[in-house]
């Protein structure tokens, strides 16, 4: 299975083809979810099938998109980020008629990252477009994105994959699936291969992973609080530790045997949301590790 043959299977997709077989989809959208290379796929998807009913990927049109060679399905930014002369160079194609689609199609990706001058100077032919023309607009935020821009094209909000399926893509793209990084992504493809591709994140996954099998006694909370206080990567860890204890409250559910009880796990949430805000308030990263895993060896021994 490959990224757009996942695509294809969501809501989002299927919501949108619906539109397009009753002639009813807008001249211009707004792409929105937190996984910029989702995002990107996602305009690439609906690029294929406003020029191919089936998104076969073998026909000319097709061919032709997924390699960028397309003369009607033109990608913005040229550069690293949207400015006004990457503004400039859509209003100067616009008028350009469609050599092979029916469409002129213009993604633009990383909205969020535009300056203020170039989605201004967006604006007006964003309100009214020649009439073959369709804007797919991409954003990882919309707290950058003008309100004259949100105003001027219709959201479309991408839900996260379903996390089997999700699976199932990540072992074919990578051959390895760290779960960690299942549950990190939060459904989100680009994010969840970034991350089972990450080393640090990995080894930050088997660091958790080891503290929970073999923290026995306060002697291993001072071996383990050294690591785990080091700031660079402090926050994942406490993801991480969230994660972890999460899939126990599954084990529990599922009627599994665990060392902890599901009263014990919510109190231990309640001390790694307390490190999370003494971390944001910059407290001494030592104190909030060794005071973290101090209660969670605590709770353990309760919960025997």
């Amino acid at each position: 299975m490959d990224i757009i043959s996942l695509l294809k299977e969501g809501n989002s997709y299927n919501n949108f083809n619906k539109l397009i077989e009753f002639g009813k989809f807008s001249h211009a959208y707004l792409i929105v979810s937190p996984d910029e290379d989702y995002n990107k796929a996602f305009c690439t998807l609906l690029a294929l099938r406003l020029n191919c009913a089936s998104v076969c990927r073998h026909c000319e049109s097709c061919v032709k998109i997924l390699s960028g060679t397309h003369p009607d399905v033109l990608t913005f930014p040229k550069t690293k980020n949207f400015v006004v002369d990457d503004a400039k160079g859509v209003i100067e194609e616009l008028n350009v008629l469609p050599m092979l689609s029916n469409y002129k199609i213009f993604i633009i990706n990383n909205f969020n990252k535009a300056t203020v001058q170039a989605q201004n100077k967006l604006l007006k032919s964003l309100e009214e477009p020649p009439e073959n023309v369709i804007f797919l607009i991409n954003a990882t935020t919309l707290e950058t994105v003008l309100p004259t821009v949100q105003s001027r094209t219709q959201k479309i909000e991408l839900e996260p994959i379903d996390l089997q399926k999700l699976r199932e893509f990540i072992i074919e793209a990578d051959g390895k699936v760290n779960e960690n990084a299942i549950l990190e992504g939060a459904g989100y493809p680009g994010i969840t291969l970034k991350y089972n591709e990450n080393q640090t994140f990995l080894d930050n996954s088997n660091f958790i992973e080891n503290i929970l099998e073999n923290m026995k006694s306060s002697k291993d909370v001072i071996t383990y609080s050294s690591t785990f206080s080091i700031k660079e990567g402090f926050e994942e860890r406490l993801n991480l530790l969230e994660h972890a204890f999460d899939k126990l409250l599954t084990k529990i559910a599922a009627g599994e045997p665990c060392e902890f009880t599901k009263e014990g796990i919510a109190m231990i949430f309640e001390k790694i949301n307390e490190a999370k805000k003494q971390f944001l308030a910059n407290c001494n990263l030592n104190l909030i590790a060794d005071v973290l895993l101090l209660g969670i060896l605590e709770v353990k021994y309760i919960c025997k």
